[in-house]
This record gives C-alpha cells, structure tokens and sequence, in this order.
C-alpha cells in the first residue's frame, strides 16, 4: 500500500511539475516595454519621414532624471514600417547639447516633412528663472543643428 501512495504522490508532483514548468509564450512587445527604463516620460511621434525607399515616423523620447533638480535627455528615433504592418528602429541619436544645458523639458512641439523634422522645446532652467526655448531640426541620424529659438 505504501509503494503505491508514494507512486501517486509522485505522479501526481511530475504531472503539476510539467504543467507549471512550461515556459510561457514569447511576447517581444511585452518584454521590450518592460525593459524600458523607469526614467523614459514621454515619448511622441513627431512626424513622418521618407528616406533610401524606405518610410516611417520620427519618435521623440524625453527621460528624465534627479530629484531637485530633475533634469531631461532628449531622442529622436526612425521607426520604419515594413509591407507586412510591421515597425521597428533603424536610427536612435540622443541630442547631447540638450543633455549639457541641465534643464527640463516642460514642453515641445513639432513638425516634419518627408525629410526634416523641426522640434521647438520649452525648457524649465532649475537654476533660473529664465526657461528659453530651443530648436532642434534634425535631416538624418548624422545630421541636426540645435540652439536657442529665434522669435
């Protein structure tokens, strides 16, 4: 009688063992976003861009950082779309001129045609009760100019 309880027992164990321990289905959106940093705040498409027979949208990501003072570090992303519905990044650059100032991002704006994208920041200086305004026109993953806005 005692063989066969621990026979059950461990049947038993072996059958729940292999329900619980089949790996879960991949999910690479759901992974992917869990991956992404707590300190990314806002992220935005800003516009559509053509380039090499390929298109897509320019995404534009904001992630701060500090406590007193918080400061911002400013992206701009290539999503490409493929024929079959799909997207993925082909260029990230990080405006690093922005990243030097030290400010916060309080808001932006911007604008695109199939080879520019324009975007205008209000910033939030902590060390400063002036907040300029800065623009940033980006023509390809290598080449941007950023400084103050002109009124």
């Amino acid at each position: 009688m005692r063989s066969r309880v621990t026979v059950a027992a461990l049947l038993a164990l072996l059958l729940t063992a292999g329900t619980v321990a089949r790996p879960a289905l991949a999910d690479a959106l759901l992974d992917g976003l869990k991956a992404l940093p707590g300190t990314v705040e806002d992220v935005r498409v800003g516009g559509t861009w053509e380039r090499g027979g390929k298109s897509g949208i320019y995404r534009i990501i904001v992630s701060r950082s500090g406590g007193d003072p918080i400061t911002a570090r400013l992206f701009v992303q290539w999503v490409a779309y493929d024929d079959n519905g799909g997207a993925s990044v082909t260029d990230t650059i990080e405006i690093k001129e922005f990243a030097d100032l030290k400010v916060d991002v309080q808001d932006f704006t911007s604008d695109s045609d199939s080879t520019t994208l324009t975007v205008d920041i209000q910033t939030l200086d902590p060390n400063s009760s002036n907040n300029p305004t800065y623009e940033l026109v980006v023509t390809s993953p290598t080449q941007y100019k950023f400084g103050p806005a002109h009124d």
